[in-house]
């Protein structure tokens, strides 16, 4: 979370040019109004999921089951999709299988390993979510028209690639 909710003006920012002569302004500027809108964003969903009773982890473990909700997936490439550690998710699936919202299943061609299913009470909790969530977050964008959408969506694409170079 990015807590600072006031944010430098363009005069703190000039004055910091002459105090430390390779900072960018603008950069300075449009980063801390990102971090401060992503912080912001992450706030509204966790009080959206709270609502629901779901932690983002296990939300997000339901919605990209969802994506394929007939198919089974492993726990590794969920876990890679979601960005967790193995650890992590095996937690996640033990509390999501513990209410019954999936399934472990033997893998088909592999009995080492296990295949993960949504049941039907995982499918229905998120078809009782799902139409709620996306109506919120469709409200987030509302000021912006659709070029100005795919606009938004082309320009995080290249802050994201940025990340690459800060690391």
């Amino acid at each position: 979370m990015y807590f600072l909710k006031d944010l430098p003006t363009d005069r703190n920012l000039r004055e910091f040019t002459e105090r430390y002569p390779n900072m960018n302004p603008s950069a300075l500027k449009t980063c801390a109004e990102l971090m401060r809108t992503g912080s912001d964003l992450l706030a509204v969903f966790e009080t959206i999921l709270g609502k629901s009773g779901l932690s983002q982890g296990r939300f997000l473990t339901l919605i990209v089951m969802n994506r394929a909700p007939d198919e089974a997936i492993i726990p590794s490439t969920l876990a890679q999709k979601l960005g967790v550690t193995r650890a992590t998710m095996t937690g996640l699936l033990d509390g999501l299988e513990k209410e019954d919202l999936i399934e472990r299943r033997a893998h088909a061609q592999d009995r080492r390993k296990v295949g993960l299913v949504l049941t039907t009470s995982g499918r229905q909790i998120l078809d009782k979510i799902l139409p709620d969530y996306y109506r919120h977050f469709a409200k987030l964008t509302v000021y912006l028209d659709e070029g100005e959408r795919q606009t938004l969506v082309s320009l995080l694409k290249k802050v994201n690639q940025g990340l690459l170079s800060v690391l």
